[in-house]
């Protein structure tokens, strides 16, 4: 049985690790509290009901537009989003060979080395750049097909479904707040298929025990997302750069324990 010390933890890191370029199952992360891994369903409900909660009032206004019979450029790329990650996640979620924890860790440490260098190598003052955010920043149809592609194939194994989107997202030119937005509003296209992914799920615990695990990782997950999307909106290139590193450092700390 778990304690409900054990599930606030958890909770609060399955938040952390979902919307940093990490995983809420590597190795390292399931060895930080005992019981961790019995509570990831309610944890990563928690997390789910966080982003719909959050962006509530801009999903509504999508819906309600859309029955006016406009589509507009986020309603698009929600809809084809959702849409590939469920073409690519469900194969991809049948297989039986999986990306190991192990090589799941370089990977994202190399997605973090990439969002680094590409934070690092873009040129602090551009005139066509500071030309182009003055016009409203919309995602294209490229943006959801590769974001819908990259969730899908991050459930192969304890891949960072948020490092991997980001970085899809940054590779167009899109600034760092508008990328990580986007990444979390197309979050629950992977969380219910990694949910899925987990089977049928039972508790022998009361059941305050793994709510706490959902509450823990739902209002973690609500003050983590706005305050991400500040600091990028802040200083988006050193946002990235730190964003970026968060995933070598825990590959290195990996190395050397």
């Amino acid at each position: 049985m778990g304690t409900p010390i054990e599930a606030l933890l958890s909770g609060l890191i399955v938040a952390l690790t979902s919307w940093l370029p990490l995983s809420p199952e590597a190795n390292w992360v399931s060895s930080l509290v005992e019981g961790y891994s019995s509570f990831l369903v309610p944890a990563y409900l928690g997390v789910t009901f966080a982003v719909l909660f959050r962006f509530r009032e801009r999903f509504s206004r999508l819906l309600l537009e859309a029955m006016k019979g406009i589509y507009e450029a986020e309603l698009k790329y929600l809809f084809f989003a959702t849409l590939f990650t469920v073409l690519i996640g469900l194969p991809v979620s049948s297989f039986s060979c999986r990306v190991s924890a192990e090589v799941s860790t370089v990977v994202n440490a190399l997605v973090g080395v990439a969002i680094v260098l590409l934070a690092a190598l873009n040129p602090t003052k551009n005139p066509l750049k500071e030309l182009d955010r003055k016009l409203p920043e919309q995602p294209s149809i490229l943006d959801s097909i590769s974001a819908g592609i990259l969730q899908g194939f991050a459930l192969l194994g304890p891949l960072t479904r948020t490092g991997t989107v980001t970085l899809g997202l940054l590779l167009p030119g899109h600034s760092a707040k508008k990328a990580l937005q986007w990444g979390f509003m197309v979050a629950p296209a992977y969380l219910i298929l990694r949910l899925v992914q987990l089977g049928s799920w039972q508790s022998s615990d009361p059941a305050w025990v793994p709510f706490t695990a959902f509450a823990s990782a739902f209002f973690g997950s609500l003050l983590l997302m706005p305050l991400l999307e500040r600091m990028a909106e802040k200083n988006g290139r050193y946002f990235l750069i730190l964003f970026g590193l968060v995933a070598v450092v825990v590959y290195a700390l990996e190395v050397i324990t």
